[in-house]
């Protein structure tokens, strides 16, 4: 079974996993499923840029390409939207 995630915020990024966050999803699985013994046997670790001061960093280095990074944990959420957006402004300009 897959579960997950968790996200940490901050300036510095852990290269070390934390068991104490680990020890949480687990505590919080057994309050709605049972497993013999559970335990984390993988994980997954995303690393994601992100500007200091705003939501996202877009730079156009030529006509026709546009760069856009910094949605950090939430490009599932915000990619769609944001791409609308930038999009629009493409025409616009």
């Amino acid at each position: 079974m897959i579960f997950g995630d968790s996200h940490e915020y901050g300036l510095a990024v852990e290269i070390f996993n934390r068991e104490e966050i680990d020890a949480l999803i687990l505590r919080y699985l057994e309050t709605f499923a049972h497993f013999p013994e559970p335990a984390i046997e993988q994980r997954w670790y995303g690393v994601y840029s992100k500007h200091p001061r705003q939501p996202y960093f877009t730079v156009v280095p030529e006509p026709g390409v546009r760069v856009v990074t910094g949605v950090s944990g939430s490009g599932m959420t915000l990619s769609f939207g944001l791409a609308e957006t930038l999009t629009a402004e493409d025409h616009a300009a």
